[in-house]
Order: C-alpha cells, then structure tokens, then sequence
C-alpha cells in the first residue's frame, strides 16, 4: 500500500507539471484567439474570455498531461532501479499499475462528465458572452474612441460629439449582411449608434453610397441590427444539437432515426432543432460527436496501458526520448480519431462508433501487448 501511495504522489505530481506547463505554452495562443473573437471590445473583454478558452482546452490537455506523468514516473522507477527492487522484493509488477489505473478512472469520469455536459453549453456560452460584453461596451464607449468593431460591423470616424459620446462624425461605416441586404459599405456625415435590449441601432444622417458605378445621397437612414443573430445567440442557435448536453443529443438521434424508420427518408422534411429532431443532412454528425464524447473515456486508460510500458523500455536512454515518444502518442490519436475518424464516419466508410472508439481501442491492444512484454522482462 506504501509503494502504491508513493507511485499516486508522483504520477499527481507530474500531472500537475504537466498541465501546469502546457497550459503557461497554451496562454499565447488563447490569447490570440480571444483577440480575435471580441477584437475591438477592449482587453478586461479578452482577459474575462481566456478562461472560458482554457476550461475547453482542458479535455485534450488533462489526458496529454496525463500521458506524460505515467511516462516520467515510470520511467524514472526504472532508471533509478526502483522498478527492480519492487521485483526483487516479491512485488508483482502489475500491481504498480492500479495507482496509475486508479488515477486514470477518476480522470476519465471527471473528463466524461465535462464533455458531456458542461462543454456543450460551454461552446454557447462563448457567444453569449461574447455579445454581453459587446453590448456593455457599446453602452459605455470610453471617451475619445473613434473605432468600432463587433464581427463583421466596423465604424471608423473623425471625431465623436463631445456632449453626446455615441454620436460619430465623418463616419466610414461597414454593415455585414443580413437576410434581405448585402453587405454594405457606407459614409455619412454623422453616425448616431444605441443599443436598445438586443438591438443595435445605427443612425445615419446623409448617408453616402459610392463605388465605380454610381453615386447616391440621401438624408437619413435608420439600421437596426440583432445582436444575437450577429453573434449567433438567438433562441433557435441555442437549440442547435451542438449546445445539447450528451442525454438530450441522444434523445433527438433516437427520435430522429426512429421517425427516418417509420416514415421513410422524407420524414424530417420541415423539421429542424426546434421540433427535438435532428435534420437528416446533419444525423450522422450528431451521432460520431455524441460518439467522441462517450470515447473521451477511454483516453486515460489507452494512455496509462501506453506510457507505462514505454517509460520502462526507455529507461536506460535519455527521458526526454521517452517523452517525445509519449507526445508521438498523442498526436497520432487526436490526428487520426479527430481528422481520419471524422472524415470516415461522414463519408460511410465506416460506423460511428467505430470511427470514434476505433482508435483507442487498438490503442489499449498494442498498450496490453507493450504491457506484457514489459512485465517479462
């Protein structure tokens, strides 16, 4: 039990190192692409949206970290000829597998359990705050700001009133698409802008429209633009299947493919997510990401059966060999089991459970063959 405890502390230890450092790597570029997706809103905007980048980061960071903890402790049992006095002294080998396996149980529920129900409406939850802070920016614009810009939306003017912060003057002005109107690129003397509830209002007084083609004035032009509909949080978005937790997405490919049965291949015709249906273009991509979801499981698992035996192989050779072995690893699932896995289950070349479990249960084989040698030797 001492030496069971002893191999838990430092298997915890390594993975806190371990995802500890590559979450300090992975900051740079949250950063990046928190800039990117509310560019414009200000840095507290950005700084509020790393952490919610990082809590989805998590599920492909913890089971790296993972892997590498078991390789690093492992092998440095070995090297260190730990592993032999454990032999010597009567212990069978596998038995130094249960804190690793122990470990990897507890990661694998608490894994499962955030993808399944918290990443879903995590992945929403980025555009609702997204859109909130654009409305609390737009609300209280700092003095002297003469730039917007919200997605598609762009304002750049001379100067703002110096009475009335959200009046613009000598305004050029980019308004995205919308169901009726293509996008649109404008100047006008003065830009009066309010956000009334989820609506973007935009005044413009003497608008000007003016390409290669043609030149046309008028006196003034109101635009009201819906938020949720630019960022994407209107109440048929949040229907979507993406944002459902993994009880709810099986349910609707239950109903969907029960309804495909009875009725035939036309009987989602006219159905969408607000009916609790899947529409049958999208069916099979609902089914492999609720499949990935399920497999998330499994990742620990495959990894402690993989970097164990790896560790002890290597022992005698420099561990920073054995942990580029272990990112080897890595790479090779998320590439194949995200990219080649996805692919094949939208094309029908193979089920979708296959496509989503496939990798890592020959990943756990090959880990047990490895495993067994390791244990003769």
């Amino acid at each position: 039990m001492i030496l069971e405890l002893y191999v838990l502390r430092r298997l915890l230890l390594g993975l806190v190192f371990a995802c500890g450092g590559m979450a300090l790597v992975a900051v740079p570029c949250v950063l990046v692409h928190a800039v990117h997706k509310v560019a414009g809103i200000g840095m507290a905007a950005v700084l509020g949206y790393v952490p919610i980048l990082l809590l989805e980061l998590a599920p492909y960071l913890v089971p790296i970290g993972f892997l590498l903890s078991v390789v690093s402790t492992y092998g440095r049992l070995a090297a260190d000829n730990e592993w032999t006095a454990i032999s010597m002294a009567g212990v069978h080998p596998l038995r130094m597998l249960r804190p690793g396996l122990a470990l990897a149980l507890a990661l694998s529920v608490g894994l499962y359990l955030v993808e399944a129900r918290l990443s879903p409406s995590l992945n929403y939850q980025k555009r609702t705050y997204g859109k909130n802070t654009a409305m609390q920016f737009l609300k209280s614009l700092n003095p002297g700001r003469t730039e917007l810009r919200l997605g598609e939306f762009y304002l750049s003017a001379a100067a703002r009133d110096p009475v009335d912060r959200n009046l613009f003057r000598q305004v050029f002005l980019h308004l995205p698409a919308s169901d009726d109107e293509p996008a649109q690129t404008i100047f006008a003397q003065e830009v009066q802008i309010a956000v009334e509830g989820s609506t973007l209002s935009v005044d413009l007084r003497i608008p000007r429209w003016a390409d290669e083609r043609f030149d046309m004035r008028v006196g003034r032009l109101e635009v009201r633009m819906d938020l949720d509909r630019m960022f994407g949080t209107n109440d048929k978005e949040r229907l979507h299947w993406r944002y459902q937790d993994s009880g709810e997405l099986a349910g609707r490919i239950e109903r969907s493919e029960a309804l495909l049965a009875q009725r035939g291949p036309d009987a989602l015709a006219g159905l969408s997510h607000e009916h609790g249906v899947i529409p049958r273009t999208s069916l099979r991509d609902a089914s492999y990401a609720l499949r990935t979801r399920q497999s998330l499981a499994l990742i620990c698992p495959m990894f402690l059966l993989l970097g164990m035996p790896t560790g002890l192989f290597l022992r005698k050779g420099s561990q920073l060999v054995a942990l580029a072995v272990a990112i080897g690893y890595a790479l090779v699932y998320y590439i194949v089991s995200m990219r080649i896995g996805k692919l094949l289950s939208v094309n029908e070349v193979v089920p979708t459970w296959f496509a989503a479990f496939g990798v890592s249960v020959v990943g756990a084989l090959v880990g047990i063959v490895l495993l067994a040698r390791a244990a003769r030797r």
